[in-house]
Order: C-alpha cells, then sequence, then structure tokens
C-alpha cells in the first residue's frame, strides 16, 4: 500500500505564481512520466521551429512526488505537466492547473470533440477545463481467435460479442472452455478483468461531502469474483507478472479486457509470436482503462506557449490522424478517429478494423464521477481484493470491515458508516 499523502490543497500553497525557471519567451519545459509524448514534441517542433520544447520524462515512481514538490514550490516548475489518469482527481481542483476554458484558451469550444467519458476527466469539480486528454482509452474484450474457434464454434469478433454480452455469460464459457480443455485454458486472466470493467459503472466517487460512499457496483464487484471463482474462470495470474505474459504468448487464457493502448503496449509487446491470432470483441459493459492528460502550470512565464503545446496534443485533427496512423494510437478527438477509421487496420488482430470497433464503444463509456481520494482508496481497495480473489477472507462482510478499517486509517479526517 502507498504512504498517505496529504490531500494537495493542503501541500500546494506556497508560490504558485511568477517561480516558473527562467526561459526564453520562446521555450516551454514539458514533465511527463511517460515517453510518448517525444512523438507530439517532435511533431510540434516541426510546426513551430522557432519555439524551443525541453520534454522532460521522468519514471512513473519518481513522477508524482516530483511533479507536486515542484507545484508546491514553484521552484522549476514545468510550463505544461502530464497526469495520468489515477491521480488526475488529486490535481485538477488546485489553481496551479491553469483553467483553459475562458479566454484566452476557450477551451470549451473544443472539447465537444472528445468523447465525453474524457470529458469527465478534463473538467474540475466546478465544470471547469484544467486537463486535456490525447488518448482514447477505451476498453474491449481481446480474445485468441484460435481458441474462440476451438471452443465456441466461431472467431469473428461480432459473433463472439453476442456471446459475452452479460457476466453469467462469460463465466458460463469459462467453466466449458475450463472442463472441455481439461483445466488448462481460462476465461480471464485474474478479478481484476471484472473489477475494470465494474469500475466503468460507478456512478458515485468513494467520498461525497468527507463521507466514504460504497457504490453498488463496487460491491458487486465480490458478487461477480465468487462466480468466477466457481466457474474456475480465473487463471489468478497477477497484472504484469511474468505468468500473465506467458498466458497470451501460450494461449492459455481466452479473454484479456484491456484498452485501446493493451494492443501495442502489453499483447504486441508480450506475445509477437501471436500475431493474427487476437480477435476484439465487446464484453458485459463499455469501459475504458488509464489514460495521459496535460495541464498548464498557472504560474508559467510562457503560459500562451503551454496552451498552444496542449491545444495541439489534445485537439489538432492533422496531428492526432498522423499520431493514429504511424502510431497505432486511438485518441481522444471523434473527428480524428472517424476520419481514419477506414485506413487502420491491425494485422496483430487479423485484420480487425479496431478503430471501428472503438469508435462505436467509446460512444457507450459513460464519465465517472471522481474525487481527490479515489486513487488512493482504489489501491486499498484492489489491494484486499487480490486477496480476496485468493481466498484470504471468510466472508463479505469480513472483507468491507477490513475495508472500512483501511480507509479510516489511511484517512482519519472521513466519516465512515
Amino acid at each position: 500500500m502507498r504512504k498517505k499523502v496529504g490531500t494537495l490543497a493542503a501541500v500546494l500553497s506556497i508560490c504558485l505564481i511568477g517561480c516558473s525557471p527562467e526561459e526564453d519567451d520562446n521555450e516551454i519545459t514539458i514533465w511527463s512520466f511517460t515517453d510518448e509524448g517525444e512523438y507530439a514534441v517532435a511533431a510540434f517542433s516541426e510546426k513551430y521551429p522557432d519555439v524551443k520544447v525541453n520534454f522532460q520524462f521522468i519514471p512513473s515512481s519518481q513522477y508524482e512526488t516530483k511533479l507536486r514538490s515542484a507545484l508546491s514550490t514553484g521552484i522549476r516548475a514545468p510550463d505544461v505537466f502530464a497526469l495520468e489518469a489515477q491521480y488526475v482527481r488529486k490535481f485538477i481542483d488546485h489553481p496551479s492547473l491553469e483553467s483553459l476554458s475562458e479566454a484566452p484558451y476557450d477551451a470549451e469550444a473544443l472539447i465537444d470533440s472528445h468523447y465525453e467519458y474524457i470529458q469527465g476527466m478534463e473538467r474540475d469539480s466546478n465544470g471547469d477545463v484544467r486537463t486535456v486528454g490525447y488518448q482514447g482509452t477505451t476498453g474491449g474484450f481481446y480474445f485468441r481467435r484460435d481458441l474462440a474457434e476451438e471452443y465456441l464454434g466461431t472467431d469473428d469478433p461480432k459473433e463472439v460479442s453476442e456471446m459475452i454480452e452479460t457476466w453469467d455469460e462469460v463465466f458460463s464459457i469459462s467453466k466449458r472452455v475450463y472442463e472441455e480443455s481439461g483445466g488448462t485454458v481460462h476465461g480471464l486472466p485474474n478479478w481484476n478483468s471484472i473489477g475494470q470493467v465494474q469500475d466503468a459503472l460507478v456512478n458515485q466517487a468513494w467520498v461525497v461531502d468527507d463521507k466514504l460512499i460504497i457504490d453498488q457496483a463496487k460491491r458487486d464487484v465480490l458478487d461477480l469474483v465468487d462466480q468466477a471463482i466457481e466457474a474456475d474462470a480465473l487463471a489468478m495470474l497477477d497484472d504484469w507478472s511474468p505468468g500473465w505474459t506467458a498466458s497470451m504468448q501460450q494461449g492459455s487464457v481466452l479473454f484479456y479486457p484491456g484498452p485501446s493502448w493493451y494492443l501495442q503496449y502489453v499483447l504486441q509487446a508480450n506475445a509477437p509470436d501471436t500475431s493474427g491470432l487476437w480477435g476484439l470483441a465487446s464484453g458485459p459493459a463499455a469501459f475504458s482503462g488509464g489514460g495521459t492528460f496535460y495541464s498548464v502550470y498557472s504560474g508559467s512565464d510562457n503560459k500562451d506557449l503551454a496552451w498552444e503545446f496542449v491545444k495541439f496534443y489534445g485537439f489538432d485533427v492533422d496531428f492526432l490522424q498522423n499520431l493514429a496512423v504511424d502510431e497505432q494510437y486511438y485518441t481522444s478527438h471523434r473527428g480524428a478517429n472517424e476520419g481514419v477509421a477506414d485506413e487502420i487496420t491491425s494485422d496483430f488482430l487479423a485484420g480487425q478494423n479496431y478503430f471501428e470497433f472503438f469508435n462505436e464503444e467509446s460512444e457507450n463509456v459513460q464519465a465517472v464521477v471522481r474525487s481527490s481520494f479515489d486513487g488512493d482508496i482504489n489501491d486499498i481497495f484492489n489491494e484486499l481484493m487480490d486477496s480476496y480473489a485468493r481466498g484470504n477472507f471468510h466472508s463479505q462482510e469480513e472483507f468491507w470491515q477490513r475495508f472500512k478499517r483501511d480507509v479510516q486509517t489511511y484517512f482519519p479526517e472521513l466519516t465512515i458508516e
């Protein structure tokens, strides 16, 4: 479990204006926890050759702490900084993030081009735009076509989608596949395959008016995991573990629910020899996972240039279409995705047009309400769910008692009933 971090509002109280590093008028500094931004920097520099861009990649393990420190003191703070979906809510309500809704930025005139669930992440608690996404992180059920053909009688993504419209159907198929394979093939890699889909169905943040709220979609996760275990659906492979990646190559799991970036950064990266053996189908609910957003530091001396970069990354259709074609990158922008959907297919997915798939699926992903507490409380929930799925709790009641105890320890200021 991560150590408790105080609320950003309590920490970021010093020197929010006028403390950015000395830079030339045509120079900006960008921080990110991923090197994916280098493609955008190269394209931006080509369009704006007079602007010098200092792109600094900081490893994820250090990034959040270093960013919080920079924004709290203003010392060597970047003009533009990336935020990961997991902790956007921790930062987005603080004035160190420039509000982009009004002039001279007028992001309100641009943001409707993004999918609704992306907009939900881009706005603060008052509805102002304070960060901009460029990724469309819509999810789907990646599946092994060879296993689907053997056990389901088809590898057609539309037919597979019709077979797994409910969790009951997923578990029923998983049970049959497990039995017919002699216990060598499971339906899903782990409990999180269920959890990440259910996360998209949450209607309330973990904390409302300083009180812990347990949404029904979160409560349902435990029932669904119980059903999955009963059906021998779960291979019990930890995400990012050697066994998890090996299963993709070996074909010991039928379905891998995952977001758009799962294709190139998980499946293609870990199972390159299985190209052409995969398909992409809709599961029991539309969902999304992860995502990177960029914000302008309110104390920057070059906010105009900082905004030009953020606007370019999030809304420039020509750039986003090049990003989609060159990097196989599904974007946050409806128009960009629709403009290139006909020409983008994946050999890894046996020629499936996955942009068309995600374009339809994206309109069904609901915008989820979050609070600044959600990232840390989700970590607590997920860690305990790992233990629950392995049989380390005697009952759901014991799980929820432990969960409430841990949240209270982590956040003593909250009311927990």
